[in-house]
C-alpha cells in the first residue's frame, strides 16, 4: 500500500520532536534571556534522554536510520541556530565581529554534525570532540553567571562561543556520560531552571 506521507512516524522520535519544538518556540517567541535559557536547557534534556527512549522501542533498520538523521537535523536547530539567536539577542557586544563569530559557531556545529553523519556516527562509548548538546549546559551556565554576577564584564560571551566552536570540531576523545551522570545533569538542570525562573 502506497504511503500518503513521506517520513517515519514512530513514537521513538517524539522526544526529539519535543526538543525541536521547544527550541523553535525559543527562537521565535521568547522575549527574555532567562526564558530562552530555560527552553535551551529543556531541549538539551530531551536530546540527552531521547536515545534511551528510542532504544526502549523495537525498531526496524529504517526507523533506526531515520532516528539518527532526525536527531542530527534537530540538533542543528536546537544547539546551532537557537544558541546563535540567544547570543545575538542577549550576549553579543562587538557588532560585526560578534556576527562573524556566530557564523563560525554555526559552521562548527554544521561541520560536526555532517562529519558524523557521513562517517557512520559517533562511537558507542565516547564522543570525539565536544557534543553539540553541551551547548545546552555551558550557555545557560554562562547566562546564570551573567544574570546574577555580570560575568560578561570580565568574560565576554564571544569568548564562550569561540571556545564552544573550537571544541565542537577539535579531535579529542570524551567519554559518554553514564546514566548516573545523566541523572546528575538532570538535577543540575532543575537547579538552573529554578534560578532562571526567579529572573523571569
Amino acid at each position: 500500500m502506497k504511503k500518503i506521507f513521506l517520513g517515519v512516524y514512530h513514537p521513538s522520535v517524539l522526544l526529539t520532536y519535543l526538543g525541536l519544538s521547544l527550541s523553535l518556540y525559543g527562537i521565535f517567541f521568547s522575549k527574555s534571556p532567562a526564558f530562552s535559557l530555560i527552553l535551551l536547557i529543556l531541549a538539551g534534556l530531551c536530546d540527552t534522554f531521547d536515545g534511551m527512549v528510542a532504544n526502549a522501542f523495537q525498531r526496524n533498520d529504517l526507523e533506526k536510520a531515520f532516528g539518527v538523521q532526525i536527531d542530527s537535523l534537530s540538533d542543528l536547530i536546537s544547539f546551532g541556530v537557537f544558541p546563535v539567536q540567544i547570543f545575538l539577542q542577549y550576549f553579543a557586544k562587538f557588532g560585526v565581529f560578534s556576527f562573524l563569530l556566530s557564523v563560525l559557531y554555526l559552521l562548527s556545529v554544521v561541520t560536526r554534525l555532517a562529519y558524523f553523519n557521513a562517517s557512520g556516527g559517533e562511537k558507542k562509548d565516547y564522543f570525539t570532540g565536544l557534543a553539540v548538546t553541551y551547548a545546552s549546559f555551558f550557555i545557560p551556565l554562562y547566562g546564570l553567571f551573567s544574570i546574577y554576577f555580570s560575568i560578561e564584564k570580565i568574560f565576554p560571551g564571544e569568548l564562550l562561543y569561540a571556545l564552544l566552536a573550537f571544541f565542537f570540531v577539535f579531535n579529542f576523545k570524551m567519554k559518554k556520560p553514564s546514566l548516573k551522570i545523566r541523572i546528575g545533569l538532570l538535577l543540575l538542570a532543575i537547579l538552573f531552571v529554578i534560578l532562571l525562573v526567579r529572573k523571569l
